[in-house]
C-alpha cells in the first residue's frame, strides 16, 4: 500500500502540542510465568537523545489539519507513545482519521491504542488498546479484574525490536543486577543500572530495602516464550522484563494463577498483607526509571517488572489533565 500521506509531520511537532485527551479505559493486564534459563553477562550501557522541541510547531498544525487531527495529537495516548518513543519514530502521517506512525520502515496504525501493523489491520477486534490505566500511587486494596483477559497485539516490538530471536538478540545486552545475570534490551539494561545505582544508595539507611537486596535469590530476563493462558508474546520474549525471585515468599501469595489454583473465586481478592512484595520504595524506584510492577496488576505478579515507559508517561498525562 502507498504510504504517502496527506500530510507528513516530524516528531517534533508532535511532542510540542501538549494537550492531553482522551484517556483509554481503565484495564489490567496480564501477568507472567517465570521460568527461563539465565544468561552470561557483562554490564552495558545505551544512550537514547531525544528530539529538538520547537515550541511553535503544534500551533501551526492545528490551524493547518483541523479539530479532528488536533483531537488524535491531544490523545494522552499518542502523546505519550511519540514522547517515549520519538528517537526511534521516522515520521506521522495523517490518513483515514487515523495516525500512521513509520517506525524503521513499517507503518504503526495508532487505531485506537491498538497498534497495528498495516498488514495487520483486520486483527481490529481481536486486539486491546496498548495502553491501560496504572496506579502511580502505592497500592491501597487489591486492583479487580475489570473483564477477561487483556488482549495485546505485539505488532509495535516486533516493528522496534524484531520478531525473531536474531533480531532482537542485536538491539539487547548481557548486563548485571544486584550481582544476578540477565539480558535485556539495551534500552532496559540502562534504566535497569539506574535503578541498581538509587536501590544500593537507598539500602545504606533503609533496612527493609537492604533486606529485599540480600533477599533476592535468582534473576530471569530474556526468554521467548508467551503470557501464561493466553496467545500473547510475553515482554520476556524481548528483552524488556525482570522476575526478581527471593529465597522465600514467607508463606504468601505471589502470583495470580497460583493463588487461583485453590481460591478459585476469590483469588482477586487476597488482600495486600497476604501478598508478598518488594519495598514501595523499591517499586516507585523502578517505575521512576520506567519499569511496571506485576503487582499493581488485577492478574498480580509480584516479582514481575518490565520496562514500559509508555505506561507510566500514559498515566501521568492523564492524571496531570485531571
Amino acid at each position: 500500500m502507498n504510504l504517502t500521506p496527506r500530510w507528513w509531520i516530524r516528531i517534533p511537532g508532535v511532542l510540542a502540542f501538549g494537550f492531553i485527551g482522551t484517556s483509554g479505559p481503565w484495564t489490567d493486564t496480564l501477568a507472567e510465568d517465570s521460568d527461563p534459563d539465565l544468561e552470561s553477562v557483562v554490564m552495558a550501557a545505551v544512550t537514547s537523545e531525544a528530539p529538538t522541541l520547537d515550541p511553535a510547531a503544534g500551533e501551526n498544525l492545528v490551524s493547518e489539519v483541523g479539530a479532528r487531527h488536533s483531537a488524535l495529537l491531544a490523545d494522552a495516548r499518542v502523546q505519550a507513545f511519540v514522547g517515549t518513543y520519538g528517537p526511534f519514530i521516522d515520521s506521522v502521517m495523517y490518513r483515514d482519521d487515523d495516525l500512521v506512525f513509520l517506525l524503521a520502515g513499517e507503518a504503526i496504525h495508532f487505531q485506537d491504542g491498538r497498534m497495528l501493523a498495516e498488514d495487520r489491520l483486520d486483527r481490529h477486534d481481536r486486539c486491546d488498546s496498548i495502553f491501560y490505566r496504572y496506579s502511580l500511587a502505592p497500592l491501597s486494596e487489591p486492583v479487580l479484574p475489570s473483564g477477561g483477559p487483556v488482549r495485546f497485539c505485539p505488532d509495535v516490538q516486533e516493528a522496534l525490536w524484531g520478531r525473531g530471536e536474531a533480531q532482537i538478540r542485536r538491539q539487547a545486552s548481557s548486563t548485571t543486577f544486584l550481582d544476578r545475570r540477565m539480558f535485556l534490551n539495551d534500552l532496559a539494561v540502562q534504566a535497569l543500572h539506574e535503578v541498581e545505582q538509587d536501590v544500593l544508595s537507598l539500602a545504606t539507611t533503609d533496612a527493609a530495602v537492604a533486606s529485599w537486596i540480600e533477599d533476592v535469590d535468582i534473576a530471569y530476563s530474556f526468554i521467548d516464550r508467551g503470557i501464561a493462558g493466553t496467545g500473547t508474546r510475553s515482554q520476556h520474549a524481548w528483552g524488556l522484563a525482570v522476575d526478581l525471585v527471593p529465597t522465600t515468599y514467607d508463606g504468601l501469595q505471589v502470583y495470580w494463577r497460583w493463588t487461583r489454583a485453590w481460591n478459585r473465586n476469590g483469588w482477586h481478592r487476597t488482600p495486600l498483607e497476604q501478598r508478598w512484595s518488594p519495598p514501595d520504595v523499591v517499586v516507585e524506584i523502578f517505575e521512576r526509571h520506567g519499569f511496571l510492577w506485576g503487582g499493581k496488576w488485577a492478574r498480580f505478579d509480584n516479582i514481575h517488572f518490565e520496562y514500559r515507559p509508555e505506561i507510566l508517561e500514559y498515566n501521568r498525562l492523564v492524571e496531570a489533565g485531571g
